[in-house]
């Protein structure tokens, strides 16, 4: 089998084509990926016409990429406050109820099993940390110390729970969305500026359409319309390399785990087959992806691949999702820290209590509120995210990357049948240099993760505009 240079679950999109009439709603979600499709299931028996807008393909996005574990132990948990632990760990427990009630009352097939979950450390000076967050998980779920083992690391000290589960998210949300009963769905739809106008919010593409809602709720990994949030100070990317094929390791297959430490070692299982990410990085920090994939591919862990791909996560300062109402009926959900699954469902069922004025979720509200204080740490997070921005523009500056720059607006590549793609050399979204993907063959913005293909289409945000040029070259 060749390998292919896209995720695992690239093969279970279905084919849509959406293409609807409608302009005027009740609530409008820009975003059709994991969290806009629940925030719509949510809202199914509420009798409001719901709208979404997806600027490619409904989940072909960051939901399509993720490897899509369900556990409680995640390795962020000791990176969030203590006072504020205890309530993040309900919200994950809540989330998962939600999910296993999804999967039971709808009767969905999504290769749904019991799985065992473990949380590793390989660094002594990370073993208090592990086993200080015992007490806290014990709240909410049975936790051990364990002796899990993984070849060639060494493992200082680990955590296991039975509670963990194994899923194909795309099986599970293709049946979400032939679900939406009341919801009208527009791909292919790049929403370019958000206004208001008599207490109405008009959705402006660019094709010159424009769509109506009294509520609208921005369901985007990057919430590139919210300028007012300063979200590039707000929250940082994190870029993650993943493979996925046959395996060596003499372990138990209904197992995850991750650990805590700088240099990420992620796996789970699906098909008896393994799911490694590794080299996690933030985005600006190095710029060369493809020496990123060759910790993949040259692991001991996996003996083909069988699928090569990354991911792009939002991490915000205090690793807590945003979510919550910014302005009056405007609505926003993201920031999950790389767990989005748990996290999209407890959040897009808050966006659904707030917009229904339903209280059972909004214990979270306080917790996840998209205006939340500034302490000195988040500051101090802000000051790098900053610093990583201004270190991403200056090494896309200087990076060459297998591209040839033949003036300062254009960059230009030669794949091996000779063929020539030629693009503006500008991201649209801040004016960064874009850096060639020689694994995936994308351009790729290193100050906010904007994506575009070889002939300069956007694939992912926060860029609005493609960067194509006007004459293509063969």
């Amino acid at each position: 089998m060749n390998m292919e240079n896209k995720s695992i679950w690239s093969k279970y999109l279905k084919e849509t084509n959406f293409n609807n009439k409608e302009v005027e709603f009740d609530v409008l979600i820009i975003g059709g990926g994991i969290s806009g499709i629940l925030t719509a299931y949510y809202l199914r028996n509420s009798n409001l016409k719901i709208g979404i807008l997806e600027r490619n393909k409904l989940l072909n996005g960051i939901t399509s990429k993720m490897t899509a574990k369900v556990t409680i132990l995640q390795d962020i948990l000791t990176k969030i406050e203590d006072n504020k632990l205890d309530t993040y760990l309900k919200s994950q427990i809540d989330g998962l109820k939600l999910l296993k009630s999804n999967i039971q009352e709808e009767k969905i097939e999504c290769d749904f099993k019991d799985n065992i979950s473990y949380l590793f450390t390989t660094k002594t000076s990370n073993i208090k940390k592990i086993k200080k967050l015992k007490p806290h998980l014990d709240k909410f779920i049975k936790t051990e110390f364990s002796n899990f083992n993984l070849d060639n690391l060494d493992i200082k000290c680990s955590l296991k729970t039975n509670n963990s589960y194994e899923i194909n998210p795309i099986k599970y949300l293709n049946q979400i969305i032939k679900l939406l009963n009341n919801t009208t769905i527009y791909e292919n739809t790049n929403v370019v500026k958000v206004i208001k106008e008599n207490n109405i919010f008009i959705a402006k593409t660019n094709k010159g359409l424009e769509y109506k809602s009294k509520k609208i709720v921005f369901a985007t990994n990057y919430p590139y319309f919210l300028k007012p949030l300063l979200f590039p100070v707000k929250v940082r990317l994190e870029k993650s390399y993943i493979g996925y094929g046959n395996t060596n390791l003499k372990i138990n297959k209904n197992i995850n785990a991750i650990n805590i430490d700088k240099d990420k070692y992620s796996i789970r299982f699906y098909k008896d087959k393994l799911i490694y990410l590794t080299a996690s990085r933030l985005i600006a920090s190095k710029v060369n992806d493809t020496r990123s994939f060759d910790k993949v591919i040259n692991s001991n862990y996996l003996t083909n691949i069988d699928n090569l791909w990354s991911n792009m996560d939002i991490i915000t300062n205090d690793y807590l999702p945003i979510v919550g109402e910014l302005f009056k009926n405007m609505y926003i959900l993201t920031g999950y820290n790389t767990w989005g699954l748990l996290s999209s469902h407890i959040s897009s069922s808050i966006i659904a209590s707030l917009i229904t004025k339903n209280k059972k979720y909004l214990k979270y509200k306080e917790l996840f509120k998209p205006r939340r204080k500034l302490t000195f740490k988040k500051f101090i997070n802000s000051s790098l995210n900053i610093y990583e921005s201004m270190n991403g523009y200056i090494k896309g500056i200087i990076t060459k990357n297998k591209i040839i720059f033949y003036s300062k607006k254009e960059a230009m590549y030669v794949d091996n049948n000779g063929k020539y793609y030629i693009v503006k050399r500008k991201c649209p979204h801040l004016k960064c240099n874009l850096i060639f993907n020689s694994v995936e063959h994308t351009w790729d913005c290193p100050c906010h993760g904007s994506r575009f293909d070889l002939e300069g289409n956007l694939l992912s945000g926060p860029s609005k505009e493609d960067i194509k040029m006007q004459k293509n070259v063969k």
